[in-house]
């Protein structure tokens, strides 16, 4: 299946030979629909609302790069608790951007041939083929990123389901060496 094959749930597609000299700012508001359907697609229950300010802008040669998406989104959700499966309210505000390369032709020979190196610290590099680009798909795919992966109410502490629920203040570095024997110590009777 080819990436066109696809339906983005939230799709703004955009051309990039469009960016205005002082660059381009495109609101972003999902729709109720949309909303539905990213919900299903992240397995939640639902999507409240997704809005994202977006701004496009032509890098200068020296740059790496040739475009840079810069986005500022604001999204509800619900999530379900992973203790106890009811809904929990989350609110994201997240910032992200990302730089556009253009290669020319179809990008599978020098995918075969260019080796890159990746760094926690640069900013994410998307290669892409043509000026046309999904912009509501990267802003999914980051709420995706954003959301918590083990959503918690806050009345969960402990013992809900016969388990304890440790934290990380509760994990040692050091755990104390037991020996094995020690249990048939309280075993020993006493005469």
């Amino acid at each position: 299946m080819s990436k066109s094959d696809i339906e983005n749930e939230f799709s703004r597609v955009f051309n990039l030979e469009l960016i205005k000299k002082s660059g381009t700012i495109i609101p972003l508001d999902a729709a109720d629909e949309e909303c539905e359907k990213l919900a299903k697609r992240f397995s939640i229950p639902k999507v409240v609302h997704l809005k994202a300010k977006c701004s496009l802008k032509k890098l200068a040669q020296k740059d790496v790069g040739d475009y840079r998406l810069s986005v500022e989104m604001d999204a509800s959700i619900v999530q379900n608790c992973v203790v106890t499966l009811e809904d929990i309210n989350e609110s994201i505000i997240d910032e992200f951007s990302i730089v556009f390369q253009i290669i020319e032709g179809d990008g599978e020979e020098n995918k075969a041939t260019n080796e890159i190196d990746f760094d926690a610290q640069e900013q994410d590099i998307e290669i892409i083929t043509d000026k046309m680009v999904d912009i509501g798909e990267y802003v999914a795919e980051y709420l995706s990123l954003s959301m918590k992966p083990y959503p918690r109410h806050d009345k969960v502490i402990g013992n809900e389901l016969g388990h304890k629920i440790i934290n990380e203040e509760d994990v040692t570095l050091g755990a104390e060496k037991r020996n094995p024997f020690s249990v048939l110590k309280d075993l020993k009777h006493k005469t």
